[in-house]
């Protein structure tokens, strides 16, 4: 290091003046800007990492502050915070903004061996530049002088120096590309910027960084406008453009977002279509073959594509709690459905079973108590193991869904069926058509023998004209009947003249004696 180069790191670290807080918030808008030379020879601006020990910014009276200054003989040195994984506040990100447009060069600070392994894209630092290269492409110019950019390294071993730096370099362009396809016509990043990538392991290169940072500002093109004015009219731009009014998440980010949300959308279309296919079959009464199988064969196979097509997802911080979010609503899904149809199927197989239990009772009503006991008793069993059997066909074990308690409540209905269906209406119904059957039973006709029957007709006719006509009639035991009929024909001309000129009897009773021989 020569002696011109020295003294100008000497220059570089001896403020002159305190430092000044500019914004405390961005509401409040800058302040102290006349505590600031009207001019200057070069603007750097050090960007440190909340949480991580800098040796380029070790002011902590002034963390609180969003954006504060320090004039040193050389120049003007900004100071603001970068992002974190869980965010940046609008405060932070306008003041990102505001340094990218003013400065000659800048300093981002404080990124680890972390961060690296980790992929710098995936890293708090990768908001930072995402901020940082959004602003600079939306709000300024193509002809704007090329900026340099500084990413400073701590807890670099020396022999991974050279591997870790090309890592970052990759990193830092892509971030660059991602963010230069929202304005049409950007600049490449080899035209936009002079990457530099350094080690800050020590207080000395700390200084050295900062001078060659604040050489790198001097000599890039810089407008003669006062400092102050600069610094309003470029925070009015940042506002109006919007630039910063939205936590918009890195490209990198946002991307895995997005690869989570198509995931979910897939796999649940998926999953619904084969879901429907199963509702159309159980609401005609029906269960549906193996179903059991096939629902938890389904449960695998749609979780498991989820979780491999999101598997890069689940190590980004900000990405993990949304990807188990959308799992779970997609487990939802999948459970709540199977649940719904296993009750519905449990349901259809309970009617099918106690139906036809009830017809095999049927059919056995008549018969000597003995042997309809024995005969009953086995088609009981029979239904019981065939539900049994249809059951554990459609039991889901994973999802607590076990055919024990429905055979329990099979066995107790089956029983209760068992002993109320003697005193059903079928079985009632049943056994009175068989008496009627034996009573009305005709004898051959070889069987000598004289019946009697009386069949009585009885008639009401009130006052009418014939406009109510109506019969009924009944078979009593024995071949006796009974006709009754109405008829409002009283006051009819016809009807009147068949009486001879008299209105007929409102009350008319036939009686007729049936005699039947058979010789």
């Amino acid at each position: 290091m020569n002696v011109s180069t020295l003294l100008l790191a000497l220059l570089c670290v001896q403020p002159s003046l305190a430092r000044i807080s500019l914004i405390d918030t961005v509401a409040a808008g800058l302040q102290n800007v006349g505590a600031l030379p009207s001019q200057t020879t070069s603007i750097v601006t050090v960007i440190s990492s909340p949480g991580t020990p800098s040796a380029l910014n070790n002011d902590e009276s002034e963390v609180s502050s969003v954006l504060s200054a320090e004039e040193t003989a050389s120049g003007i040195v900004l100071y603001c915070r970068g992002s974190t994984l869980g965010g940046t506040s609008q405060d932070d990100r306008t003041s990102l903004a505001l340094c990218s447009l003013v400065s000659g060069a800048l300093l981002v600070d404080g990124v680890t061996m972390g961060d690296v392994e980790a992929g710098l894209q995936n890293s708090r630092h990768a908001r930072t530049l995402t901020a940082l290269f959004r602003s600079r492409i939306k709000l300024t110019e193509s002809d704007e002088s090329k900026q340099t950019l500084i990413i400073g390294l701590v807890e670099v071993a020396d022999g991974d120096k050279d591997k870790v730096a090309e890592s970052v370099e990759r990193d830092v362009k892509a971030l660059y590309k991602a963010s230069a396809v929202e304005k049409k016509g950007s600049l490449s990043f080899e035209d936009a910027y002079d990457l530099q990538i350094r080690s800050v392991a020590s207080a000395g290169d700390a200084d050295s960084i900062l001078s060659l940072a604040t050489e790198a500002a001097r000599s890039s093109e810089r407008s003669s406008e006062a400092i102050g004015s600069m610094l309003n009219q470029k925070l009015s731009q940042v506002r109006e453009s919007g630039v910063a009014a939205l936590a918009l998440d890195t490209p990198h980010i946002a991307q895995a977002f997005v690869q989570v949300g198509n995931a979910y959308q897939k796999q649940s279309r998926v999953a619904r279509a084969r879901i429907a296919s199963w509702k159309s079959r159980v609401a005609r009464g029906l269960w549906v073959d193996g179903f059991g199988k096939e629902a938890e064969g389904l449960r695998k196979r749609v979780l498991g594509s989820f979780d491999a097509e999101t598997l890069p997802a689940a190590g980004l911080p900000l990405v993990s709690a949304y990807r188990l979010e959308m799992r779970s609503q997609l487990q939802s899904l999948l459970d709540s459905a199977v649940e719904e149809l296993y009750g519905s199927q449990i349901s259809n197989l309970e009617k099918a079973t106690i139906k036809r239990l009830e017809k095999q009772l049927l059919r056995t009503v008549n018969e000597p108590s003995e042997s309809a006991m024995d005969t009953n008793a086995a088609a009981m069993r029979t239904e019981s193991y065939q539900f049994e059997s249809i059951a554990e066909d459609l039991q889901v074990p994973v999802l607590g869904l076990t055919k024990e308690k429905a055979v329990r409540e099979m066995s107790a209905r089956l029983n209760d069926v068992m002993t109320s269906f003697p005193d059903s209406p079928q079985a009632k119904i049943k056994r009175t058509q068989q008496v009627s059957k034996v009573v009305n039973r005709e004898r051959k006709p070889s069987t000598r023998a004289i019946d009697f029957g009386l069949d009585v007709v009885a008639v009401v006719r009130p006052d009418g004209f014939g406009s109510l006509q109506g019969y009924a009639g009944y078979n009593l035991p024995g071949g006796n009947s009974i006709t009754f009929g109405v008829h409002n024909d009283a006051d009819d001309p016809q009807v009147i003249a068949q009486f001879g000129g008299v209105r007929p009897p409102l009350l008319r009773i036939q009686p007729k004696l049936r005699v039947n021989v058979e010789l």
